[in-house]
């Protein structure tokens, strides 16, 4: 008991996390937030339609898909570390290129190419990587703090962004954007981050597996593979497929919403100070539900819970089909944000659950490739419906009709057995 007090009080895993937490913050606040903010002032530029700019992210989650299993192979073989740096970049040299560029192809190479290609690098894989190896027990609350920061992320730099455009021009909102991406995306990991506990002669979650205290009767409950599967063992289990049936649409369902509510808003005469705002409440929220889910999945079973934060969202976004008012644009936003940040701690925790550390990048690799490439058609096809039908209504119904068919594949997805356990009975129904 003494040496796991002391063990604890040594611990390298929550200075990984907060470093990681970091990346996460600039990632998803510079890289992946940014563009619906961009995407408007592109448009009115150049006089390109809202489908063909969408295009570019969808690249850039296509190019990040297909590259996913070799970024899982790079992090298991070399280490996230040097995955983060080399991803960030490629992702610096995407916005060096992006603020230059003056045809539509030009914008397709530097986000489909570099920010795809830098993107499996320097992403999620990498990062919940980072966490899954320094956590165990703790890995719900670890999970939910790194996703949380991304959601402050957004809430910060949205508006940062936009300040930028409108004072200095989008041009040169992307050099900056460079700048910070060269000093938290390459910078920061190469000369901080550690990849895995035993790298420092520690374990996960800062006790040795001997020394761990008994778990409390409430957390006794929740499932954990007690055989981390391969990722051959993984890929023949139904519950592998349906939580990449769940992430992917969760991809397709939210992307559209995300890449174009500030747009939609615009179009019914909000003005692009309360866009703004709207949109980032939406990302401030989604992180209040990240951290929320994060407590409760360390005491009760993470599927239910998931299922609670589709509800939300769906239920969000049907609201959204009656949006004119502010106090609707305010309630939308804050079931949709909460749904989003639950459910995505939720499937980032739910994989690890299911099948274990030890495989994770590999599986994560696996697994991405749909979720990313299938995924990023909900931007552009929320885009053309709009340019189509001059109204965004029939991409909101789209997308709650993709939400219901991951809602349906989350509650088909239970525990899967390894092989080498099946004696006849399954594991435990929690999740």
């Amino acid at each position: 008991m003494v040496s796991a007090l002391k063990a604890a009080e040594s611990f390298f895993g929550w200075k990984a996390l907060v470093v990681a937490a970091v990346m996460y913050f600039a990632l998803t606040g510079l890289l992946l937030y940014s563009f619906p903010v961009f995407l408007p002032f592109l448009c009115t530029e150049f006089g390109w339609s809202r489908a063909s700019v969408s295009w570019a992210n969808s690249l850039a989650m296509i190019v990040t898909g297909l590259a996913s299993p070799i970024a899982g192979m790079a992090v298991a073989r070399y280490g996230a570390r040097k995955s983060i740096a080399s991803g960030g970049i490629l992702c610096v040299l995407c916005f060096v290129a992006a603020s230059f560029h003056n045809q539509l192809w030009q914008l397709y190479l530097a986000y489909g190419f570099l920010f795809g290609l830098g993107g499996s690098l320097c992403g999620m894989l990498a990062l919940t990587t980072v966490v899954n190896n320094w956590f165990v027990r703790k890995r719900p609350l670890a999970l939910s703090i790194l996703l949380t920061a991304g959601g402050l992320g957004g809430l910060v730099m949205v508006s940062f962004i936009m300040a930028l455009i409108n004072r200095f021009g989008w041009r040169s909102a992307y050099l900056v954007i460079a700048a910070l991406i060269l000093l938290l995306l390459v910078l920061l990991p190469a000369r901080l981050l550690v990849n895995r506990p035993e790298d420092v002669g520690q374990a996960p979650d800062g006790v040795p597996a001997g020394d761990a205290p008994a778990a409390a009767p409430e957390r006794q409950k929740l499932y954990g593979t007690p055989v981390d599967f391969t990722a051959g063992e993984a890929i023949r289990t139904p519950a592998f497929w349906y939580l990449t049936v769940l992430a992917t649409a969760f991809m397709m369902g939210i992307q559209g919403f995300m890449l174009h509510q500030v747009a939609f808003l615009l179009d019914i005469r909000i003005s692009s100070a309360v866009a703004a705002g709207a949109y980032s409440l939406f990302v401030g929220v989604s992180a209040a539900g990240r951290l929320g889910m994060g407590f409760l999945g360390t005491r009760y079973p993470t599927r239910p819970l998931a299922t609670l934060s589709m509800l939300l969202m769906i239920s969000g976004m049907v609201i959204l089909l009656q949006a004119e008012t502010l106090p609707v644009i305010f309630l939308y936003n804050t079931l949709i944000g909460l749904g989003l940040g639950g459910t995505y701690v939720a499937i980032m925790n739910l994989m690890p659950l299911y099948f274990g550390r030890t495989h994770y990048p590999r599986i994560m690799g696996i697994a991405l490739p749909f979720s990313t490439i299938l995924g990023s058609t909900g931007s552009p096809l929320a885009g053309w419906i709009r340019d189509v039908t001059g109204s965004y209504r029939g991409a909101w119904e789209l997308a709650i009709l993709i939400l219901a068919i991951g809602l349906a594949a989350l509650l088909l997805a239970r525990p899967p057995v390894h092989p080498s356990s099946r004696r006849g009975a399954g594991p435990s129904a929690g999740s």
